[in-house]
């Protein structure tokens, strides 16, 4: 989602290979051999995957289609009913060996040719149902290891330091005014535990990092109106002499098991302390999505012990090593039990779909070619800093708008609203629209055709969306474009809204966010950079901002809607334009300044970042001065040569955009960095796993950034200078993922 509803920018243009959305395009027929006992219906597509194990394990299959529905068979080969009408569909399988090794794979398939019509539903008009809103915000609690895990890299070197978060850990959250509980729950397979939105105030935190185990007091945390992420470090009592930590994986390097809410599959290795004889210490613990574990144990100071390590069906008993210290096991002598598990993740060798006839369609999607995003295979790497929702708190989210009637405990959307719907109820269709048509090649290198307006409601624009082009010469955007312009290829459209909810946000106008399909149905998901479906609403959030969102929708049935999210600016210096005279950049100069208008007056005050950004783009008139730095970086000038430079090319093309939907949080406009400020979230290479080489959140943005660097000297210089390197580095011992 880009210029009004972006992810953050890139630098230099990519190839569709590194964009779901673009791969999408490349649909087409070849030829094949046509099925013997084939279904005949034209709306029939006979998927197929191989992949390979190392191992040779007998291999497991899950299947998931966006529209549709698909015969979920645990098989290599199944059966796709594309949905009535046309559009671009994506259909994904995820290939199990059963001892801990998972791949996914997408591909993509038009419809546009098979002829079929879709029905248009009847028109529906549905209030919001009542909020139970108070001043604050949603916080995250991150709980990890307070003793000193200092691993030993492979190559027997000094051992370094790797911050181990505890999967698991009871959690049960007070008010410190009134005593009263107001949140349980237990952290997720990252350490943190998503609280709902809390009143402002202070609160104390009891937990147990074991099961049924006695709580005790951990820490304390104060709720503001911003979200925040609260570091909540556990020091263990020393009763518990034993501190056993360390790191599992598989023989590739990938992490046992899987974390994917979309196929909602959920597994992970687990660890259990035995005595000699077998007999068990303590229930089982989960290792962490990074791969790591801790765990404490009251146990003899010379105890001879046992580590079971379980991964889906593998087993193996390991000897745990004797204490360093004179004494033996101790509380301040951690000690260290890592495992190389004997087996290697599946490998996709292909993936096709034909027609009844035999002819291919469509494509697989294979994203990051080439470039930095292939360091970090998870689907979780991008696009969920913010935070991670479920089917189940996108569809509650839906509800809180009145864009559904309600939701299963499972999270099926039932009474949804359609793009017709919701173009009708924000007064779509008269003079007071401003339509623009570009490509954002920079960012998710999408047609954009997007449509804004103002009514007595509020402000909304939706933006319709069709693949970019493989390359940057003219005939290649002026194709993609009439091609979009003809409703051909579709990928889905994104709508937002600044209108009132009543009972939300103390009744004042706020941003929300919908999605919806080829044919105009809501959509629960999307996949914005091929790294795989994420949830609405988190799935927006990671650009758009969220002060009072931090982990997931709240999955409560009276949650408010109200995100703190905002609309973000358009920044043609990122896009590309048609050469037809009336879709040329000079001819929508005037639309792309009224569409920045638009932004502006969803900004509480002339003094916001995107505020201020929009105002000095357009000091001198209505075209946009894509040679803007703002003030600070210019007086950065004289002590720091090149910075502004740096701006133009760096934040401007790949981190601008989305940081000003953050407000105040991270204004790269008004604050020039030092090194060490964002050294982290870009450079990576610290014990804190989570938060290392975060920035950029996009795939594309973040491959862009790096090929550009690599491939400009004098572009690497300013980077070191201003970001501290130029390029992430690898986490402390053990890769991230």
């Amino acid at each position: 989602m880009t210029g009004g509803f972006g992810a953050t920018k890139a630098g230099r243009a990519l190839t569709n290979a590194t964009s779901a959305a673009a791969l999408a395009a490349l649909v087409s027929c070849g030829g094949g051999s046509a099925g013997t006992d084939l279904d005949s219906g034209v709306n029939k597509t006979y998927l197929s995957v191989d992949a390979s194990d190392a191992e040779g394990d007998s291999l497991q299959y899950q299947w998931r289609v966006t529209s549709g529905s698909i015969d979920n068979r645990n098989a290599r080969e199944t059966v796709w009913t594309m949905p009535d009408g046309p559009g671009l569909h994506f259909a994904y399988v995820s290939v199990a060996d059963g001892k801990g090794g998972w791949v996914e794979q997408q591909y993509a398939v038009s419809s546009d040719t098979l002829g079929t019509t879709s029905v248009n539903p009847a028109p529906i008009t549905r209030a919001a149902p009542a909020t139970v809103e108070v001043a604050g915000s949603q916080n995250r609690l991150r709980f990890s290891s307070a003793d000193a895990t200092r691993f030993t890299p492979l190559d027997a070197s000094t051992p370094l330091a790797r911050t181990v978060y505890l999967p698991d850990v009871t959690v049960r959250v007070s008010s410190t005014a009134t005593g009263s509980v107001v949140f349980t729950g237990r952290t997720d397979l990252g350490g943190d535990l998503d609280l709902p939105r809390l009143a402002t105030g202070s609160y104390s935190v009891l937990c147990a990092t074991q099961p049924d185990a006695l709580l005790n007091a951990c820490g304390s945390f104060v709720v503001r109106n911003d979200a925040t992420i609260e570091q909540m470090p556990l020091a263990l009592p020393s009763s518990q002499n034993l501190r056993l930590f360390g790191h599992v994986a598989l023989a590739d390097g990938g992490v046992c098991g899987n974390d994917n809410p979309y196929f909602a599959i959920q597994t992970a290795a687990t660890m259990q302390l035995l005595q000699a004889d077998g007999t068990a210490i303590g229930k089982p613990i989960r290792v962490n999505r990074y791969g790591d574990y801790a765990l404490d144990a009251a146990v003899p100071v010379r105890a001879a012990l046992k580590m079971q390590v379980v991964c889906e069906g593998y087993v193996a008993t390991l000897d745990v090593p004797a204490s360093s210290h004179p004494l033996g096991y101790t509380a301040d002598t951690p000690v260290e039990l890592s495992h190389a598990i004997r087996n290697s993740r599946p490998q996709i060798v292909k993936m096709v779909a034909n027609g009844a006839d035999g002819n291919v369609r469509g494509r697989m999607i294979v994203p990051g070619q080439g470039t930095g995003s292939n360091t970090d295979p998870g689907p979780n790497h991008f696009l969920t800093y913010k935070g991670k929702d479920t089917k189940l708190s996108g569809c509650l989210y839906y509800r809180a708008l009145g864009a559904v009637a309600d939701c299963d405990a499972q999270g099926n959307m039932t009474g949804a609203i359609s793009l017709d719907d919701w173009r009708r109820k924000n007064g779509f269709g008269t003079a007071a629209d401003v339509v623009a048509t570009f490509v954002n090649k920079r960012d998710l290198n999408l047609v954009r055709r997007m449509v804004a307006t103002r009514s007595a409601s509020g402000i909304a624009f939706v933006v319709c969306n069709a693949p970019g082009p493989d390359g940057v010469t003219q005939k290649e955007i002026d194709d993609v474009i009439h091609t979009a312009l003809n409703d051909e290829k579709r990928v889905a459209c994104v709508a937002m809204e600044y209108t009132v909810v009543p009972g939300a946000n103390g009744g004042q106008p706020f941003t929300q966010f919908y999605t919806f399909g080829p044919s105009g149905t809501l959509l629960a998901s999307i996949n914005l950079d091929g790294r795989g479906e994420k949830y609405m609403p988190g799935s927006c959030v990671a650009c758009h901002g969220g002060s009072t969102y931090n982990g997931r929708f709240p999955e409560q049935s009276t949650a408010s809607p109200f995100l703190g999210s905002r609309f973000l600016p358009f920044d043609t210096g990122n896009y590309l334009f048609s050469a037809e005279a009336a879709l040329t950049e000079s001819a929508q100069n005037e639309a792309l300044y009224q569409l920045n208008q638009l932004v502006a007056q969803t900004e509480l005050d002339a003094g916001t970042p995107a505020s201020t950004l929009i105002a000095g783009w357009y000091a001198t008139g209505h075209v946009l001065d894509k040679t803007y730095v703002p003030q600070a970086w210019k007086d950065a000038e004289a002590a720091k040569p090149g910075a502004s430079t740096f701006y133009r090319e760096v934040v401007g093309a790949t981190c601008r955009t989305c940081h000003v939907a953050l407000g105040t949080t991270f204004d790269w406009d008004t604050v020039v960095l030092s090194p060490s400020r964002v050294r982290p979230q870009f450079c990576g290479g610290t014990a804190d796993v989570a938060l290392n080489a975060s920035m950029p959140n996009a795939l594309i943005s973040s491959d862009a950034l790096l090929g550009r660097v690599r491939d400009d000297a004098a572009l690497a210089t300013l980077m070191t200078q201003f970001l501290g390197c130029t390029a992430p580095s690898s986490d402390p011992v053990y890769p991230k993922r």
